[in-house]
């Protein structure tokens, strides 16, 4: 009895369930009857929700307490039609107007989307803006059909190979032109010294409205053979029409290696390597554990720790932007530091800018940008940056080929390091300290090397230009713009006369 009596009330349970829902149906089409595949159709406040079949036909089942039906479909503006008696609804869908009104900037001037015939790539700023990076140029992997960004090492602000439409050229350049608020900017490596200085780090990327990249043969419109592989045109952030408005960003992050090798111990080295010597007939044992004095631990370097480090990175920005029926400003203020995953790479940049736009009258506007920025880069010998793959005092190539039996410093009969260059375990041949080793541990001692040489670049950047437009017809103007892009670059370089590459010429120094 008790079980027939659980039957009917699970059956009750079932039936009210069942006549709480119901299903609709329906068929979803553009402006031009034709059906739209994959919109997504769902009852708000409830869990129901599917997406239309390739006839643009769909089938949900709702709760009784649906109101609504809600219709999303990306490049269309979202729709949301009312439940009533009835279970069928067809809904017709209308093209989003920011979508096919969006302004896109090209070499002749701008234009909305649905009107280009050309190939151009867009890239929001605010999808880059948060992004921890140096530069812009090095976010824009994967963000544009046709374009191939890559960063050929680790060294901190080193200019990405930037391509567009692959390699057009064999012996001019294949980097793109870059073109900012209309006025062409200087690419590249500004630095002679073995501190990268990317050119394109001076712009600050919370700064940027939009970037638009062109790739035919629109490119060539304005800029001549200097877009033969292609054009990025940046547009700043300016104000907009209301009160002022106050934003800050900032990011934090930290830098490491990764997949770092793993290296032999001393125990390890020493029965290879005399075992090697035993090998080539050589009067054996060649390489021998050692001891610091005080201390009851056999010497096991392990350089890396010596090399690499944990780098700390943090941005910060903050921008004031606003507007009157006349006039519309933006200001900004961006700081950034970063350091790199090798002891002594560092960038750090300060920078600022004001955008202006003034209408005169319904028919005239004037306006103009004026950017400031301050950047300095430091690095020691990588053997990382182009032309350095085979640099013997490469700190990335150092970690690695010291003998892990000897100290990177000298110390007393007390266990204390000696004082000043003394205190380095170096050779008078140049080389490292051998200690009671019979034959070369290593090239050059990284930490002498991290400690007093110096390789630095620091750039002061003025990027500014003013403009003038008349409006002579609706949809006809006549615009006018004069733009500057001053950049003065400071390398310094400087070799101690101890250690490494300026043992050999009595030291180094130089300032370009």
């Amino acid at each position: 009895m008790n079980r027939i009596l659980l039957g009917l009330a699970l059956l009750l349970c079932s039936a009210s369930v069942a006549l709480g829902q119901r299903t609709v149906s329906g068929k979803v089409t553009d402006e031009n009857g034709e059906a739209l595949v994959g919109v997504t159709v769902t009852a708000p406040g409830t869990r129901a929700g599917t997406q239309t079949n390739v006839d643009g036909m769909f089938s949900l089942e709702v709760p009784a307490n649906a109101t609504v039906l809600k219709f999303a479909y990306t490049g269309y503006e979202t729709q949301e039609v009312a439940l009533g008696a009835t279970n069928v609804y067809n809904v017709t869908m209308s093209s989003s107007a920011s979508t096919i009104s969006e302004v896109v900037v090209v070499g002749y001037g701008t234009q909305q989307k649905r009107a280009i015939t050309g190939n151009v790539a867009t890239v929001r700023g605010e999808d880059i803006a948060a992004l921890p990076a140096q530069s812009f140029d090095q976010l824009l992997q994967g963000r544009a059909v046709g374009v191939n960004v890559n960063l050929p090492n680790g060294v901190v602000n080193n200019p990405p190979v930037f391509r567009v439409r692959g390699i057009n050229s064999i012996n001019l350049s294949s980097f793109p032109l870059v073109v900012i608020d209309g006025v062409p900017t200087f690419t590249g490596d500004l630095s002679g010294t073995a501190a990268a200085n990317n050119a394109l780090s001076s712009l600050n990327p919370n700064d940027i409205e939009s970037i638009d990249i062109l790739k035919d043969a629109s490119a060539a419109a304005i800029y001549g053979s200097r877009a033969s592989a292609g054009v990025v045109l940046i547009t700043t952030k300016r104000g907009k029409k209301g009160k002022t408005r106050v934003q800050y960003d900032a990011w934090a992050g930290l830098t490491q290696v990764t997949r770092e090798p793993e290296m032999m111990n001393a125990l390890q080295y020493v029965e290879l390597k005399n075992e090697a010597a035993a090998n080539a007939g050589l009067a054996v044992p060649r390489f021998f554990l050692d001891t610091i004095p005080g201390r009851n631990t056999y010497i096991d370097t392990r350089w890396a720790d010596y090399v690499y480090r944990q780098g700390f990175s943090h941005n910060h920005a903050l921008s004031f932007s606003g507007g009157t029926e006349q006039t519309n400003y933006y200001l900004s203020l961006g700081y950034t530091n970063q350091e790199g995953m090798i002891i002594g790479n560092d960038f750090s940049r300060l920078n600022g800018r004001l955008n202006l736009d003034h209408n005169l009258s319904s028919r005239i506007k004037i306006g103009g940008t004026l950017g400031y920025t301050k950047s300095n880069n430091f690095g020691p010998q990588s053997g990382s940056l182009p032309g350095a793959a085979f640099a013997t005092a490469g700190a990335g190539r150092l970690a690695f080929v010291a003998a892990p039996i000897v100290d990177p410093y000298r110390y007393d009969a007390n266990g204390n390091r000696l004082p000043g260059i003394a205190g380095y375990n170096i050779a008078s041949n140049n080389q490292l300290g051998r200690g009671k080793n019979l034959e070369q541990t290593g090239f050059y001692n990284p930490t002498i090397i991290l400690d007093l040489n110096k390789h630095s670049s620091e750039t002061n950047q003025v990027q500014a230009a003013a403009y003038g437009q008349w409006e002579i017809l609706k949809n006809l103007a006549i615009k006018t713009q004069y733009g500057i892009d001053n950049i003065n670059v400071e390398n310094i370089t400087f070799w101690n006369p101890y250690h490494g590459d300026g043992q050999g010429q009595n030291g180094y120094a130089a300032n370009t």
